[in-house]
C-alpha cells in the first residue's frame, strides 16, 4: 500500500514538473522570435562593420571563478583575442578563453534562445549592433545560473 502511495505521488510531481514546463513555452515562443529578429538584425549591423581589430572594456557576472566578475580591457586582432588586461590590477591574463568575442556573444544568445532560457534580456549598441549586455537565466528555478556579460567602450585598432 505505502508503495503505490508513494509511486503516486511520485506520478502527480512528475506530471506537475511538466506542466510547469510547458506552459511559458507558448509566450517563450513569441518573445524567442522577437529575439531572433533582433539577433539578426543587429548581427548584420556588426558584420557590416567589418570590424576585425578591437579593443573593449569586458564583464562577465557569474558565481564563477576569478578572472570573472572583474573589468577586463580586451584586445581582438583579426577576430581573435590576443590580449586580457585585469583593469582592477593591470596585470595581464594568460588565459584567453574566458572572455569572448563579439562574434562569440552573438553565438551565446543564439544558444540561449535556442535552449528557450527562461529569461535572456539583451540591450544592443545602436551604431554599431553589438550586444552591449547580455542577461541570462536559463532556469529560473535553479539558484546560481545565471549570468550577464557587458561590453562598453568598444573601439577600433588599427
Amino acid at each position: 500500500m505505502k508503495i503505490l502511495q508513494f509511486f503516486t505521488l511520485l506520478v502527480i510531481g512528475l506530471l506537475m514538473v511538466m506542466l510547469v514546463n510547458i506552459m511559458p513555452m507558448s509566450a517563450n515562443n513569441e518573445s524567442n522570435s522577437l529575439l531572433i529578429e533582433e539577433l539578426k538584425e543587429n548581427r548584420q549591423l556588426w558584420r557590416s562593420q567589418q570590424l576585425k581589430n578591437y579593443q573593449y572594456i569586458y564583464q562577465q557576472q557569474c558565481f564563477c571563478p576569478l578572472p570573472s566578475n572583474v573589468p577586463l580591457k580586451v584586445s581582438v586582432k583579426n577576430d581573435k583575442i590576443t590580449q586580457v588586461v585585469n583593469l582592477n590590477n593591470n596585470q595581464v591574463i594568460t588565459d584567453l578563453t574566458l572572455p569572448k568575442t563579439i562574434e562569440e556573444l552573438f553565438k551565446i544568445i543564439k544558444d540561449a534562445i535556442q535552449r528557450n532560457a527562461d529569461e535572456i534580456l539583451i540591450t544592443y549598441d545602436p551604431t554599431l549592433g553589438y550586444p552591449t549586455r547580455v542577461a541570462i537565466d536559463y532556469q529560473k528555478i535553479l539558484a546560481d545560473d545565471e549570468i550577464t556579460y557587458t561590453v562598453k567602450n568598444l573601439s577600433k585598432l588599427n
